[in-house]
């Protein structure tokens, strides 16, 4: 008795829910730091002079070996100092981080995760 499998057709099933988890995962990552990005906007406690310390803050996903990364950041010189100096009153980067990270990203990608299982 012989025996064929044809694979192909689950290869290619794969490929693709690869491609749609990347998209999924990809969306997902963009949309976390823009979410980082406003958050960090709206509630930066210091007094705007010109505004742009505020409209430069960015938020971005990139792509790293093993996966995503967020990254929120300054597009001022000075924003190290609004950062570190006068006590870290005006520093809203960690504190935007350690706020949206497990109440909002972490367990939204949990769920993203459970939805492609």
């Amino acid at each position: 008795m012989s025996f064929r499998l044809d694979a192909s057709g689950l290869l290619d099933g794969l490929s693709m829910f690869e491609s749609k988890a990347d998209a999924a995962f990809r969306a997902y990552a963009d949309t976390s730091a823009l979410k980082l990005q406003n958050s960090a906007r709206k509630n930066a406690r210091w007094t705007d002079r010109t505004g742009h310390a505020r409209q430069r803050l960015t938020g971005d996903a990139l792509v790293v070996s093993n996966g995503y990364k967020l990254r929120l950041a300054h597009g001022v010189d000075y924003g190290i100092w609004l950062e570190l100096a006068h006590e870290k009153r005006f520093a809203i980067i960690m504190e935007t981080i350690e706020l949206l990270g497990p109440s909002e990203i972490i367990p939204g990608f949990e769920h993203l995760l459970e939805r492609l299982h």
